[in-house]
């Protein structure tokens, strides 16, 4: 459900949007109303909508000027501008504040549904966007938590073996190795070096690897110019749909759509 403040000084115009439009067609719901840009203003950091449908022109305070202090308080919602002056520079100033569609009076229903879908469609977007950079503060938090959680034990042979056994992932994440190979490589037996590591970090070594190989993904995923499976194999994995379930299970979204949104973020 898409929440709904209409702004606008013509009453007539106010309550036919209110009451005329087929809201519930497009899953919205009008949540409160006002006559003038003060009282918008109000009303939209007390309600916090979704969407703002405004006319520019009107008493107090203009339906930009009220948006621009809105943005200003923090407000991300999707706005529809009305007008009735067809003004280049109305309309630019409408989309440098991030206005979705301007609209010119008379109303045309038309039009009006349609700006209504894009800005819904809008609000979708930032949803999705909101939802990927949830995700990924998760993944730098379990991060720094993991580092913390070594850099707050005493220094000895434990911390040692631990520093150096995350050395080496760095160096050779995209390489076939696992747990056995580190050991070998740091002269260690497996099961000593698995004990040390989880001891230490509250990981196992898998858990650390796997990790680390999908925060390296986020980070070559947001160039467009990086295909997928060549991500895959740079991270390690040999097989993209593998890489792909193993992404979806720590991220929540798929390789591609991580991509999709961070590049749209942009």
């Amino acid at each position: 459900m898409y929440r709904v403040v209409i702004v606008e000084d013509s009453q007539l115009l106010r309550t036919g949007m209110i009451y005329t439009l087929d809201w519930q067609s497009m899953d919205c719901q009008v949540v409160g109303s006002a006559g003038d840009g003060l009282e918008g203003l109000e009303l939209i950091e007390r309600i916090k909508p979704d969407i703002i449908i405004t006319d520019i022109r009107m008493p107090g305070l203009s339906g930009l000027e009220m948006v621009e202090r809105a943005r200003l308080d923090g407000s991300q919602a999707s706005v529809v501008i009305i007008s009735g002056y067809d003004d280049f520079d109305y309309a630019k100033k409408a989309l440098k504040l991030g206005a979705v569609e301007y609209l010119v009076k008379p109303l045309d229903d038309e039009d009006t549904y349609r700006a209504i879908r894009a800005a819904c469609a809008k609000v979708d977007e930032r949803r999705r966007l909101e939802g990927l950079q949830r995700r990924l503060d998760a993944v730098e938090d379990s991060k720094v938590k993991v580092f913390k959680r070594y850099l707050d034990n005493d220094a000895g042979i434990k911390s040692e073996y631990t520093q150096q056994a995350i050395d080496y992932i760095a160096q050779h994440y995209a390489e076939d190795i696992n747990v056995r190979s580190i050991a070998t490589a740091l002269s260690i037996s497996e099961s000593h070096l698995s004990k040390v590591f989880k001891d230490t970090m509250q990981a196992t070594i898998g858990e650390y690897l796997t990790h680390y190989r999908i925060t390296e993904a986020c980070k070559m995923l947001q160039d467009s110019k990086n295909k997928v499976y060549e991500v895959a194999v740079r991270c390690g994995y040999n097989d993209q749909r593998y890489f792909s379930v193993i992404f979806k299970r720590i991220m929540g979204i798929t390789p591609n759509e991580f991509r999709t949104h961070t590049n749209a973020k942009e």
